[in-house]
């Protein structure tokens, strides 16, 4: 586990060193509430900004479902409200879009190992003219550990295909979820995203989520 963590920051320190946008950071609240043992209802929205957490770039909400198919996989689907601009000059536009996860997850001892499968299709909307963006086949790997403690530290990596084309960028993360009580928790965490492409050189984004089951 170790091996992984180092990894994961060596990659991070790598990014950040040849990064030109500076620092993200991306805030928000997670909402989630259990209507049945099989079906649950969340809600989120979130802040994201860059240039060295010097302006907001993007702000979004979404709004979806989760149902537990078995004890270790599950389905979701849910539809993201984002409204997101270049660079602090440029106005805000408008994309809607949909995804839909499956996802499995098994643990072995102490060790969570998880595997999500997501198909997205995004939509810009400008000016009153909506257009197609791009649709993605992601897969997400993440390792958890389980340390007996209110703190969960995990690794992950998001593979992203676009449809059409080819696999053109990693996401590789490490962070901490922390339990305040049953109902309450925060996730830190920070992530790089790497365009494979060569077309991008972004920095790495600091991620702090605060959770809420209602």
């Amino acid at each position: 586990m170790k091996k992984i963590y180092f990894v994961a920051i060596l990659l991070l320190v790598y990014a950040y060193g040849n990064a030109q946008d500076g620092v993200g950071l991306r805030s928000g609240v997670n909402l989630q509430k259990k209507l049945t043992k099989k079906i649950t209802l969340n809600a989120n929205g979130q802040l994201r900004f860059n240039g060295d957490i010097s302006y907001l770039q993007t702000y979004l909400f979404e709004l979806g479902g989760a149902y537990k198919i078995s004890k270790a996989f599950d389905a979701a689907i849910y539809y993201r409200f984002v409204n997101r601009r270049k660079d602090e000059t440029k106005e805000f536009k408008n994309r809607h879009r949909f995804y839909a996860d499956l996802g499995y997850g098994k643990k072995f001892g102490a060790i969570k190992f998880e595997n999500r499968l997501r198909y997205q299709h995004q939509f810009k909307d400008n000016d009153g003219v909506t257009e197609f963006d791009a649709s993605y086949i992601r897969d997400k790997i993440e390792v958890s550990l389980d340390t007996k403690s209110k703190f969960t530290p995990y690794v992950s990596n998001d593979f992203f295909f676009q449809i059409g084309g080819t696999l053109d960028q990693l996401r590789p993360k490490v962070g901490v979820s922390y339990k305040i009580n049953k109902k309450n928790g925060i996730d830190l965490s920070i992530f790089n995203d790497i365009d494979l492409l060569g077309t991008e050189n972004l920095g790495p984004v600091i991620g702090l989520i605060y959770k809420l089951k209602l």
